[in-house]
């Protein structure tokens, strides 16, 4: 035991004397040669520790060893992606030693929508697609237009009649375009009455004027009698003023006789002569 004590003390003593001697020597950067001195190991939960020695120049330093499992925070969003360009985020180790984890967020991709405007029979329409994740991106194609019009059959709206022409319409069945056209007037038409056979003897025309009441009336006389009616309704019109004037002339002239007469009776009562 003796023996122990004693070889350890000599070998602190030359430690003092020749370690100034030692450390007198610097080495400069990338000429250090470290040994392995010290090491505590790290757990799960707590970090450890190595210590290196420089044999020249005696420099020392302490490499950090993490513990096994991290104790991670939330991520952070240190850049957020777009369509084209990831993103980027990150996270703290909440040990006794912080350290940092970093992660690329992907781009996040075109998300189109698309916007439909219909073509016509004419003109043509077109498919627009903007991205959801970021508007500016955006392009179009084209819809070719259908061509010529595609009509329907013609379905009747007011039809001809005697006289008075008629209308019908029909559609494209494509952009519900609609055009008409006239319908020709049905021509008049003057039916005689049947006449019946009979065997009696033929007898001589007679001169006196046909009571036939079923005989028909030419247009001609359509429209004398209707320029009669309209003639005989402006005779009544310019005829109603001068009845009304008459009237108006009888009410003027027994409104002054009533006031002459007054005037007479309020004379007679003063004593006028």
């Amino acid at each position: 035991m003796r023996r122990k004590l004693c070889a350890a003390l000599l070998l602190a003593v030359l430690l003092c004397l020749f370690a100034p001697i030692a450390r007198a020597v610097e080495c400069t950067p990338g000429q250090h040669k470290y040994i392995e001195t010290g090491r505590i190991p790290a757990t799960a939960m707590e970090d450890g520790e190595i210590d290196y020695t420089c044999t020249a120049c005696g420099h020392e330093y302490t490499d950090i060893l993490f513990a096994t499992e991290h104790l991670w925070g939330d991520w952070i969003t240190i850049q957020e992606p777009t369509c084209t360009q990831p993103g980027q985020r990150r996270r703290t180790c909440t040990r006794a030693q912080p350290h940092h984890e970093t992660a690329v967020i992907p781009a996040l991709g075109h998300d189109y929508k698309e916007t439909r405007i219909e073509p016509s029979c004419l003109n043509p329409g077109k498919k627009i697609f903007v991205c959801a994740n970021n508007p500016i991106h955006t392009y179009e194609e084209l819809i070719p237009a259908h061509g010529d019009h595609s009509f329907g059959a013609w379905n009747s709206v007011t039809p001809a009649r005697e006289n008075a022409q008629g209308l019908e319409t029909r559609k494209c069945i494509r952009c519900d375009l609609a055009e008409s056209r006239a319908i020709e007037a049905l021509p008049t038409t003057l039916t005689e009455p049947p006449t019946e056979p009979t065997t009696e003897p033929r007898t001589e025309p007679s001169t006196e004027p046909s009571t036939e009441s079923s005989r028909t009336i030419p247009a001609l006389d359509i429209v004398l009698i209707s320029a009669n009616i309209a003639a005989l309704g402006w005779f009544a019109f310019l005829l109603i003023p001068y009845f009304m004037g008459l009237a108006f002339a009888r009410r003027r002239r027994k409104a002054q006789e009533e006031r002459a007469a007054l005037r007479k009776e309020v004379d007679e009562l003063h004593g006028y002569e």
